[in-house]
Order: C-alpha cells, then sequence, then structure tokens
C-alpha cells in the first residue's frame, strides 16, 4: 500500500494475529491468482481480505475495505475475531443451542454456497439469538437462497467445466421455483439481473409463458429497451408463444 504501512512497526504487531499473505504483481492475465480475484468476485487491485482456514471469504468484500491505520485493520479483525471466539465457544459447549443457532447464521451468511436455509430457518426460530441477527437473516434468506445454486452455475461457465449445462439448468430451475413461490430478489440487489434472466429462462423450459412475460416486462422497465439482452429474451419467448413480438407482455399490475 502507499506510503508503506506493511512495514509500519503496528501493522508488523497487528499480522501476528492472522496469516498475512502479500501478492504485489500486477493484474495480468498470466498470473495465477486471477483465478483467486475470480473465486472470490474481487474486481481489482488492490484487494484486502480475511479468509479462514477453508478458504471462506470472512471480511472485506462488501463494504471495500483498506486496511492502512491500526483504527481499519483493528475495525477488520474485531469482525473476524467476534466469529473465531463463537466457533470456539461453540466447540467447548456442543449443547449451548443459542450459541450453535447463531454460528450457523453467521457462518451460513458467509459461505452462501454451501449454506442450509432450512438449518438457518430453525436457528432464527431459536429463542435467545439476537433480533439483529434474525432480521439480517430475514433479509438475506432470498438471496442466499439464489446464491446456492447461482455460484456453482457461474463456477462451472467461467472454469468451462464438463458439468456446466446441468448447473445451468439447476440455476434456471431453482430461479423458477423462487418466482413461483413469490421468493424474488429484491430489485436493487447486485444479483437482481440475472435472478431475472434464469426466472424468465426457468419459465420458458417449464412452458409458463405467463411467469416469462412477467419477467420480460420486468427486465424492459428495469434495464430499457436498449438493453443487450432484451432481443434475444424476447426471441426466446416468440419461439414459445408463436408471436411476432412474444405475445402480449404483463402489465404492472401482473409482477408481484
Amino acid at each position: 500500500m502507499e506510503g508503506g504501512p506493511l512495514l509500519s512497526k503496528w501493522w508488523v504487531e497487528e499480522s501476528k494475529k492472522f496469516v498475512p499473505y502479500l501478492n504485489v504483481s500486477a493484474q495480468l492475465d498470466d498470473k495465477p491468482d486471477q483465478q483467486v480475484m475470480r473465486e472470490y468476485g474481487l474486481r481489482g487491485y488492490p484487494a484486502f481480505v480475511f479468509l479462514d482456514d477453508s478458504g471462506v471469504l470472512l471480511y472485506g468484500k462488501e463494504p471495500y475495505w483498506r486496511p492502512d491505520s491500526p483504527t481499519s485493520l483493528k475495525a477488520g479483525l474485531s469482525e473476524v475475531g467476534d466469529l473465531f471466539q463463537l466457533r470456539k465457544l461453540v466447540k467447548e459447549n456442543p449443547d449451548d443451542e443459542v450459541a450453535r443457532a447463531r454460528l450457523t447464521l453467521i457462518e451460513g451468511m458467509l459461505d452462501p454456497i454451501h449454506a442450509n436455509i432450512q438449518a438457518m430457518d430453525v436457528a432464527s426460530r431459536v429463542k435467545g439469538v439476537p433480533e439483529q441477527l434474525v432480521e439480517k437473516w430475514t433479509m438475506a434468506r432470498r438471496e442466499t437462497r439464489f446464491l446456492i445454486f447461482f455460484e456453482p452455475y457461474r463456477a462451472a461457465f467461467r472454469n468451462k467445466q464438463p458439468n456446466r449445462e446441468e448447473k445451468r439448468l439447476a440455476a434456471i430451475q431453482g430461479c423458477y421455483k423462487m418466482w413461483v413461490e413469490g421468493e424474488k430478489i429484491d430489485p436493487q440487489a447486485e444479483y437482481f439481473r440475472p435472478f431475472l434472466v434464469l426466472s424468465f429462462d426457468g419459465a420458458l423450459a417449464a412452458s409458463d409463458v405467463k411467469v416469462a412475460q412477467q419477467c420480460l416486462a420486468i427486465y424492459e422497465d428495469t434495464y430499457s429497451v436498449h438493453d443487450r439482452f432484451l432481443k434475444g429474451m424476447k426471441s426466446r419467448l416468440e419461439k414459445v408463444t408463436g408471436t411476432s413480438e412474444g405475445g402480449e407482455v404483463g402489465s404492472v399490475g401482473d409482477r408481484r
């Protein structure tokens, strides 16, 4: 980092609390850490994150974090420190239902790909779990459910895995099911666009023209008639409906 904070005495002392890894390479395609950047969804350099020994990203991706001062670094350490203390508490007191419930919720939200929605729902109902944590889970539940099948699909296509089509089918079926069950992602959420497109594809696969029209109408309203994906979506709907414009697009009242 500019100004040399990594060489400062305070950094040397604080870094004894974790295992530091530093990569000073430029952002070039042939650098091995490009895979690390893609894996954790990091968009550029410099990027600073805390990972646990299983590779789960614990802190730093959102919001943007720059540990260039004792205060900033301690803030990040405090976030992960609370989690490690909770893990230790559960290990030493496995019958502590509240601690186990808290840990289930926190770890599930940190690592949504491996989250267990049912277990997290049960944990959120345990008496004694902080209301703030339950509210956070309530807000994150739909996005977590989406990421369980979206992240494997995205990783399969990025890495050109042979099972990428299987992962795609799981993703469109999962999104379509969420839509039908009324568990739509918030339009302001980071993943709303892929959720909408996959829900649309899932509706087409299920020959559900009504839901496909709803998705298309919302997509056009949200991303404009000039969006680069809209023409392809309309074309796919036309093949199902047999109309030149994908049939009558659902009205605003149909989009809930």
